[in-house]
């Protein structure tokens, strides 16, 4: 394996970030509308005019960042399949060595590794927020599902797979598990972003596939 190491890497805490962005977009005057569904949108007289199970909302322009749901949304990406939710597995575990792994001893990852002639790829971080070493592998076992009715449950099948990581990779990791979570991904059918206008309506943007090409919802 070749890695590249960054000392001035690090990562960003998700939910932290977005609350961040929340209240600065609140300070300049926008409106947060949580818990709403989408039902539909349309564009009328130049005016994008979205429509949910609370209110309609009209605006010059359209900013479509739906992740998993995105296919419900937007024909085009529902027909090439360009946004495919992905059910995912994350594991925290207790290492046998914790002092490796703490937040300036270990590094967050992401690897490629050949396995059975296939090419599989890991992530992960150190101990950090929550207790225990975080693993997870892009693709997990290869569920594409509907965002609606995934399982959120996990599974000793999800465990396994991530067990085998640790022991192969970071076997002063292989602990008792602490937590295990469920979260989606999108994947795009080439592992880019698809970020553009959509050819119909110059006034609606699309951003789909985000996260190393995925969308992550956790």
């Amino acid at each position: 394996m070749k890695a590249i190491y960054q000392p001035d890497g690090g990562f960003v805490l998700s939910e932290r970030a977005v609350i961040a962005h929340i209240m600065a977009a609140q300070a300049l005057g926008a409106e947060i509308h949580a818990r709403e569904a989408i039902l539909r949108w349309q564009v009328k007289r130049n005016q994008a005019v979205v429509q949910t199970d609370r209110g309609t909302y009209a605006a010059a322009r359209l900013v479509i960042t739906a992740g998993p749901w995105a296919a419900n949304l937007i024909q085009r990406v529902r027909r090439r399949r360009l946004a495919v939710p992905q059910r995912k597995v994350l594991i925290w575990v207790q290492p046998r060595q914790p002092e490796l792994f703490r937040l300036g001893a270990f590094p967050v990852f992401n690897m490629e590794a050949l396995e059975g002639g296939t090419m599989n790829r890991y992530y992960g971080f150190p101990i950090y927020g929550m207790p225990g070493f975080k693993l997870g592998k892009y693709h997990h076992r290869n569920e594409d599902v509907n965002p609606d009715r995934m399982d959120r449950e996990c599974h000793p099948e999800d465990e396994a797979v991530l067990r085998k990581a640790i022991r192969s990779y970071f076997p002063d990791a292989d602990g008792p598990t602490m937590a295990m979570k469920t979260c989606l991904f999108t994947n795009s059918p080439d592992d880019h972003f698809v970020l553009d206008l959509h050819p119909e309506f110059p006034q609606v943007s699309v951003a789909v596939g985000i996260f190393g090409s995925r969308v992550q919802v956790c």
